[in-house]
């Protein structure tokens, strides 16, 4: 019985550990421009958050990038995708130039439960509209509410029952409180965006 406990350890710690893998493999640094020969068009430059580095669930998370060939900190750049199978539609503020003179531009997104795939749409001076390739990260494990249930078979399926609900509940709990955050945000950009328009 040992063993076998031993070996199921030894197989989850291995599957979490490609899963790491995997997720660090497509979160790699990317530059990307619509048309690369064209020395007018604006790089994006993008790394993508490193699975070891996501916040717990419903913390916020950041997400950044760099434009290359400009030093216009208000280009429109948009970040579109899916988190946690749920789409999301984001634009980035006005941008800061960093130490070697190149905007940078920062948003946060509250973390994602499981996963969450992104591309950036960049508007270029030309009025013409860039789109990046998809990031995809993934946590190394997702995590995973379970309710032990008693042996008890005249009761087994009342108890199994309750499991799934108690279970159910913890993951809306955290679904809320990734809610609230988004909702944060969403009543700071609008204070933010009420205080720019009443500046002379």
């Amino acid at each position: 019985m040992s063993r076998h406990l031993s070996f199921l350890l030894y197989f989850r710690h291995r599957l979490c550990g490609f899963a790491a893998c995997a997720a660090i493999m497509l979160a790699s640094p990317f530059c990307f421009s619509q048309e690369s020969g064209d020395s007018s068009k604006i790089i994006l430059s993008h790394r993508a958050p490193l699975p070891s580095t996501i916040p717990a669930v419903g913390n916020l998370m950041q997400i950044r990038v760099e434009t290359l060939n400009t030093v216009d900190i208000t280009t429109k750049i948009r970040l579109v995708g899916a988190k946690d199978g749920r789409f999301i539609d984001i634009a980035f503020p006005k941008g800061k130039l960093n130490s070697a003179d190149h905007p940078t531009y920062t948003v946060d997104v509250p973390a994602p439960i499981a996963a969450m795939t992104y591309q950036f749409i960049l508007h270029q001076p030309d009025g013409s509209i860039s789109t990046s390739e998809k990031f995809i990260l993934k946590r190394p494990c997702i995590p995973h509410f379970k309710v032990p249930e008693p042996d008890e078979t005249s009761t087994a399926a009342y108890n199994k029952e309750i499991a799934t609900l108690v279970a159910r509940a913890k993951e809306l709990e955290l679904e809320t409180a990734s809610l609230e955050t988004s909702l944060k945000l969403v009543e700071e950009m609008r204070v933010a965006l009420s205080t720019k328009e009443q500046q002379p």
